[in-house]
């Protein structure tokens, strides 16, 4: 089993969150201009972790791709604009929890609707996906995969999934198949026979300049810390 890494979430249209800046408001506070729905929410508990699977069978008559996924109990976050409905039974949850957690009233752990949701789920035994950290140091190694290596790629965010089985990675998640520019892993972009596909993010959504996400997601700069070697920062100079 090849394992790499690669988050697991497509975060399609999120807007880059932006920070006041000195002597301005925020752009929430601005005259004439609504708080903007929170970008990622914080949840705690049981999910399915697809954020390692490089190997999902791509159905292509049905436009899905099935990933054998993880479950994994810590902490996990959500992309809101990402938010599948149909998962929860045609239920408004994205729109509950973009109404509720907002850049002027951002929700806190386990306070998004979402959050819930996917508990509720776990009751009858319903899994969903979404992100976590679990593997990052050891394996994220991400890569450009754009010009002619564009897809198609799985986007396991808030992907519904069922345990199948009793193996190391129990869970399989029927994941949307998107194409065009994303993050690829180990220097490898495109296997070439399309049948099978990795569970990865849009390209837009990490920096590969700085090194980071594009926008505010929760957890990154302590993994990032952590994941570092020992030793001192410089000091700003003037």
């Amino acid at each position: 089993m090849k394992i790499a890494s690669i988050a697991c979430y497509s975060i399609a249209a999120v807007a880059l969150a932006y920070g006041a800046t000195a002597g301005s408001k925020p752009p929430s506070e601005h005259k004439n201009n609504k708080p903007r729905p929170q970008e990622a929410v914080e949840c705690s508990g049981w999910h399915a972790l697809c954020s390692l699977a490089t190997d999902c069978v791509y159905n292509q008559v049905f436009g899905f791709a099935d990933c054998a996924c993880w479950q994994v109990n810590e902490q996990h976050v959500v992309a809101t604009s990402n938010i599948k409905n149909a998962a929860f039974g045609g239920a408004p949850i994205k729109e509950e929890t973009q109404r509720r957690c907002t850049t002027a009233h951002p929700c806190a752990l386990d306070e998004a609707p979402v959050c819930q949701a996917i508990k509720d789920l776990l009751q009858d035994d319903q899994w969903i996906s979404t992100y976590s950290y679990r593997g990052w140091c050891e394996n994220w190694k991400p890569v450009e995969c754009v010009d002619d290596n564009k897809g198609p790629w799985a986007d396991c965010m808030t992907s519904p999934c069922e345990v199948v089985d009793n193996s190391d990675r129990p869970l399989s998640c029927q994941c949307t198949v998107n194409k065009g520019p994303f993050v690829g892993t180990d220097g490898s972009c495109d296997d070439g026979d399309k049948k099978t596909v990795m569970s990865t993010i849009e390209r837009f959504t990490w920096n590969f300049e700085k090194n980071q996400f594009s926008f505010p997601w929760p957890g990154y700069e302590y993994v990032k810390g952590a994941c570092a070697p020992v030793e001192s920062d410089s000091l700003p100079t003037e």
